[in-house]
């Protein structure tokens, strides 16, 4: 375990991000020409047609918004070489999955082993925040505090209404694909490291749940949010989770019923915010987000609705161009 490595509640962010045409919008499988050594910074995912930016460590979520800012320029400049640019949202409106190359590594080789067509549902963007804490008893404690907090982060984070050119029904449709994965979801009770390790099995590249400790980056991960088009968006999600992880590091939490956790997960992919839950988070984190320094990006996408809600009053077609759009928009950042 690596906890204490890095100063506590420090930050990194994982953004996944769509690859797409310039002209026509629609998904690219350059990764290999965009990326053609893999770095800690750009990193490739399941398809050809995404691709993983990595942040490194940073205090704070002002820090995490100049590096997201940078690496979606880099990514956007190599791109543009390509004749093509990013898509940062949860879905690309329009994709399907079963037309895309996956990248032939042996991860996701197995993965397709074991999912057969069903790795086709995986063409999906998130946005992970792993924040650092002490040890691992604060990680355990800080994990099961997040719980319950996890369904309010999906529905802020709400950014994949569309499908293969039709609306699902679901403002995060991202949220229940990933419940085709082996440890997709909903996390499991975690009590003590001896249950972490029968629930991973020493197998890193089989956990997908919603959010999990990391003992070998000695972090928390949070990985329940759908991707962000507006990248000031991200930088307020890793903001608000640092303030969260920060809050309960050191309170214990008694475990959160996981058949409650599934309703309400459920609930948040698919209905409208509930104001009242947002209250209560920004309650909960204030004084920590101030503390950080982080309380008016935290504040901001508190204040907003989720950008599901956009798409969905656009359409599918107009989405697509207004989030390829804004997904480079940084506005003199």
């Amino acid at each position: 375990m690596t906890f204490g490595s890095a100063p506590p509640f420090s930050l990194g962010v994982e953004e996944e991000l769509f690859l797409v045409d310039r002209d026509t919008l629609d998904v690219a499988p350059i990764f290999d020409q965009l990326v053609p050594e893999p770095d800690p910074r750009l990193k490739p995912e399941l398809f050809v047609c995404l691709v993983e930016t990595t942040t490194p460590v940073c205090r704070g979520a002002m820090e995490i918004l100049e590096e997201l800012v940078s690496l979606r320029a880099e990514v956007d400049r190599r791109a543009s070489r390509l004749g093509a640019g990013i898509l940062a949202a949860g879905t690309h409106p329009r994709a399907r999955g079963a037309d895309q190359p996956i990248l032939a590594l042996p991860r996701y080789e197995r993965m397709l082993d074991e999912l057969g067509d069903g790795v086709c549902t995986q063409l999906v963007c998130g946005l992970h925040v792993h924040v650092a804490v002490a040890d691992g008893d604060s990680a355990l404690r800080a994990f099961e505090g997040v719980v319950p907090w996890l369904p309010v982060l999906l529905a802020l984070s709400a950014n994949s209404p569309f499908a293969e050119g039709e609306e699902t029904g679901l403002r995060s449709t991202r949220a229940e694909r990933l419940l085709f994965m082996p440890t997709g979801g909903p996390p499991p009770l975690l009590p003590d490291w001896t249950a972490w390790e029968e629930a991973t099995q020493g197998d890193e590249a089989r956990r997908h749940w919603d959010a999990w400790p990391r003992p070998e980056h000695g972090t928390l991960e949070v990985r329940v949010m759908d991707q962000q088009t507006d990248v000031r968006r991200s930088a307020g999600l890793a903001a608000i989770v640092q303030a969260l992880v920060a809050t309960v590091a050191d309170r214990y939490s008694e475990p959160y019923e996981r058949t409650l956790y599934r309703r309400r997960r459920d609930d948040a992919a698919r209905r409208p915010l509930d104001p009242r839950e947002v209250t209560a988070l920004g309650e909960l984190i204030e004084p920590a987000a101030r503390a950080l320094g982080c309380w008016e990006l935290a504040a901001n996408v508190l204040a907003a609705p989720p950008e599901a809600e956009r798409q969905l009053e656009l359409g599918p077609v107009a989405a697509l161009s207004d989030a390829v759009a804004r997904s480079i928009d940084f506005g003199g950042l």
